[in-house]
């Protein structure tokens, strides 16, 4: 169960994308940090393996995760959709628990 510490506390987030490669996963991290929609975008080079154009295929990717809390949720959403380069963007999102000095600090964007 997420954790609310206080009152004035929303519950935070993560939300998870992939992107093609670091610029456009930088794009996307300065839009959403230069709103103030989040606080911080952690980067991460994966590989990933899925079916698209009716075949697998795979793919280096970058993935973002991207914490947020719960008023910002859909906003940062539908940001990740109308900057993002792929046709269907993974965006995942979920709540999650923190201490609670990261979980004030998330809160107070």
């Amino acid at each position: 169960k997420a954790m609310v510490y206080s009152e004035s506390d929303q519950l935070i987030y993560f939300v998870i994308t992939t992107e093609a490669d670091k610029k456009n996963a930088y794009k996307i991290a300065d839009f959403l940090l230069g709103d103030k929609l989040v606080p911080c975008v952690t980067f991460k080079n994966v590989e990933s393996h899925f079916w698209w154009g009716g075949k697998i295929n795979q793919s280096k990717e970058v993935q973002l995760t991207i914490k947020c809390k719960e008023e910002n949720i859909d906003k940062v959403c539908k940001k990740i959709s109308l900057c993002h380069s792929y046709e269907v963007p993974e965006i995942i999102y979920f709540p999650v628990s923190a201490n609670e000095n990261y979980h004030h600090w998330v809160n107070s964007f």
